[in-house]
């Protein structure tokens, strides 16, 4: 085994029998320079006398004087870390809280290794450590300063642009819709994601003509696509500001009709935060949407206290689950419980499913057997212009189909 010769990894462990077996096995996967320490404060003095920090720790949690939780913290404060693996064989939810707690802290996590260490596990988690991966985010150029009137003028000057991200069903792989995502060709900063502007947007008063850009530009390309015999349908996002626009519905049914789709190839989706912002004028948005015939999107559900409330209250025809209770699923038991009692509400209240940030291809593995109905995320597709969708359908869903049953 090999590939590892040039990474430095600190073992920090107070059992010298567990801390041996870890070097071994570093050993054994060719890592060259190991450093070792039995608990945190002696890692923290060791790693103040070397020149360059350790490529990845690997931590105990359990140790007299400074334990791993609070020796991770120091990492963080002090940018000594570039990767982190936390070793340890205590219980699944503990874990991931540290491992939430240290990505908060800024921090790179490879992942959890269960005690005791086996070489098999160790080598994917070293494997999954990229030098150019370091956490520290002081070096993050600072998001663009877009202002009003560039935003306005990108309304009318044809550098706003909507990309598309496939959503497809898991037990086929066959494509159901899409889902409509504004960006922002800059003439300055280039590529700008909504995340960087739609505030911006709130704030001036320019999200209604946005919204209403990206609205009726995916249902003229949805028309497009409709001619062609592919009856998908297209989401779009709708921010709190215009849930709270009292006239919002009969705009989005002008433009529906104007364009000529039927209102039951668009869904609207909403998040639970939206919705607080102004509860009476939200639903009452909402309640209209639907006696149009618009489809309703919970977005995001599982991120936030009033999820439960929410899906009681609206009448929503799809609830999206967030990436944080599908990303990594696979390999977290306490995730997937929480995954499958998600999707096993959302069939019992007859809502499609939607597994979002499906990334890899044991979580995709794991919505298909857990029976959620449709997935999007990086492994399904990135987001695209429009006229890529076709060239996608011939060449990029192979590996989101079943096997073939064998005739043998």
């Amino acid at each position: 085994m090999s590939g590892f010769e040039q990474l430095t990894v600190m073992v920090v462990e107070d059992s010298a029998v567990q801390r041996m077996h870890a070097v071994d096995l570093l050993g054994s996967l060719n890592v060259r320079n190991v450093l070792e320490a039995e608990d945190g404060q002696s890692a923290l003095d060791l790693l103040a006398t070397v020149e360059r920090c350790p490529d990845i720790i690997m931590t105990d949690l359990e140790m007299p004087g400074m334990d791993g939780v609070d020796l991770i913290r120091h990492l963080a404060q002090r940018k000594l870390a570039h990767a982190l693996v936390v070793v340890s064989s205590r219980e699944t939810a503990l874990l991931a809280s540290v491992e939430t707690m240290a990505q908060e802290h800024g921090l790179t996590v490879l992942g959890i290794a269960q005690k005791p260490l086996s070489i098999n596990g160790l080598q994917a988690l070293l494997a999954k450590y990229r030098p150019e991966g370091e956490v520290v985010s002081s070096q993050t150029p600072p998001p663009p300063r877009c202002t009003a009137e560039e935003l306005k003028t990108a309304l009318t000057a044809g550098q706003l642009q909507v990309y598309y991200q496939p959503k497809v069903t898991t037990h086929s792989g066959v494509m159901r819709g899409v889902e409509a995502l504004i960006r922002w060709q800059h003439p300055q900063y280039g590529f700008v994601l909504p995340d960087q502007f739609v505030h911006l947007a709130e704030e001036t008063g320019l999200i209604e003509p946005l919204t209403e850009f990206v609205i009726e530009t995916a249902l003229r390309q949805l028309r497009e696509w409709h001619s062609r015999g592919m009856a998908i349908s297209v989401a779009v996002n709708l921010s709190a500001r215009s849930l709270a626009s009292p006239d919002l519905a009969d705009r989005v049914s002008v433009i529906a009709g104007k364009v000529g789709v039927e209102a039951k190839y668009l869904i609207l989706e909403i998040t639970e935060t939206a919705v607080m912002s102004d509860v009476a004028l939200s639903l009452g948005t909402l309640a209209r949407l639907r006696l149009k015939g618009f489809g309703l999107a919970i977005d995001d559900f599982g991120t936030g206290f009033s999820s439960m409330q929410q899906l009681a209250r609206i009448p929503f025809t799809e609830l999206k689950i967030d990436r944080s209770l599908v990303h990594g699923a696979s390999e977290k038991p306490h995730l997937q419980v929480m995954l499958q009692s998600t999707i096993e509400m959302g069939k019992k209240l007859q809502l499609t499913t939607v597994a979002e940030g499906v990334e890899l291809a044991n979580d995709w593995q794991l919505i298909r057997i857990l029976g959620c109905d449709v997935a999007q995320g990086f492994y399904v597709a990135t987001p695209m212009p429009g006229e890529e969708l076709a060239n996608w359908l011939r060449q990029g869903t192979r590996h989101l189909r079943p096997p073939r049953p064998s005739l043998a």
